[in-house]
């Protein structure tokens, strides 16, 4: 019997991620740890939101008082600056570009003076017939779940200090295209964007964001040549001196407590981030087979 061929059941794959979650960082893990997280949505009832208005305002406030908030694309820098007794710098960061990122996650932001980074899905901001009914499938909801920010929202966004950079044209596994529509993938929405907001864009989200399910080094080396110099990944652990700039990981934040927040901030899931980036892939699709499914 070949185990690489089959699936195991979601309640021992629930057991060994979580196995990986629960070793403690040693006390120092958190000083001077860089952090990018990652949210989608901020609302009160969408089933798939990052977290509701009320958790998010927590989120941030603990963020503030506990952490140094920074922007994306000054993450890589601060891994090389940062000393030893430093609190945590963090950077946050949202894909795809719902509306209710204006609504809900905007007003906390500014509030705590917080220079977050919108990584647009520009077909979807476009309102793009296609890319819009296959946000509504993968997201298994309405328009309205799926309702996108309009442009003059973002440029408020941007005059209120938020960052912007890409997330693809339409939202596709940029390892599974052809080089050719990769490259447009990459730089159709980087020329709409740089147009609509009169500057340069040098910032990328991957779709889905796993290293070598969702994005390769071949996927990295088309990034740099359409332009772009920094990219995120979603790759669970905090950033290392010698990370790359264009596979910069990201941790997902699906309606975290305070106490799940600490822990990723502090190094306790960073195991996870490891296991992404080095599981044999055979493994990989027993453990994890959601990621290999788009």
């Amino acid at each position: 019997m070949r185990v690489g061929r089959r699936l195991l059941p979601p309640s021992a794959r629930h057991k060994l991620k979580s196995s990986l979650t629960r070793l403690p960082p040693p006390p120092s893990w958190a000083h001077g740890r860089v952090v990018v997280l990652c949210y989608h949505s901020v609302h009160p009832t969408k089933h798939f939101s990052s977290a509701t208005p009320e958790l998010f305002a927590q989120q941030i406030t603990w963020l503030k008082n506990n952490c140094r908030l920074i922007r994306f694309s000054e993450a890589l820098h601060q891994t090389r600056v940062s000393q030893k007794d430093d609190v945590p710098f963090v950077a946050v960061t949202f894909d795809d570009g719902y509306a209710d990122n204006y609504d809900f996650a905007l007003p906390v932001l500014r509030t705590h003076e917080v220079p977050a980074t919108f990584f647009l899905t520009v077909g979807l901001i476009e309102r793009e017939p296609r890319v819009v009914e296959r946000f509504r499938q993968q997201r298994a909801g309405t328009y309205e779940d799926v309702e996108p920010l309009t442009w003059d929202q973002v440029l408020r966004m941007r005059e209120a200090g938020m960052e912007f950079g890409t997330h693809t044209w339409s939202h596709p596994n940029l390892a599974g295209l052809d080089d050719e529509s990769a490259a447009v993938e990459l730089a159709r929405p980087k020329e709409v964007l740089e147009q609509r907001l009169g500057e340069t864009v040098t910032t990328f989200a991957y779709p889905y964001g796993k290293p070598r399910r969702h994005f390769t080094s071949e996927t990295m080396r088309m990034a740099a040549d359409a332009g772009y110099e920094h990219g995120a990944s979603v790759t669970f652990r905090a950033l290392r001196k010698g990370d790359d700039a264009l596979a910069i990981p990201r941790f997902y934040s699906t309606r975290d407590s305070l106490t799940q927040l600490e822990s990723k901030i502090g190094g306790s899931t960073d195991l996870l981030g490891v296991w992404q980036e080095r599981a044999p892939m055979w493994l990989a699709r027993l453990v994890s087979p959601e990621d290999f499914t788009y």
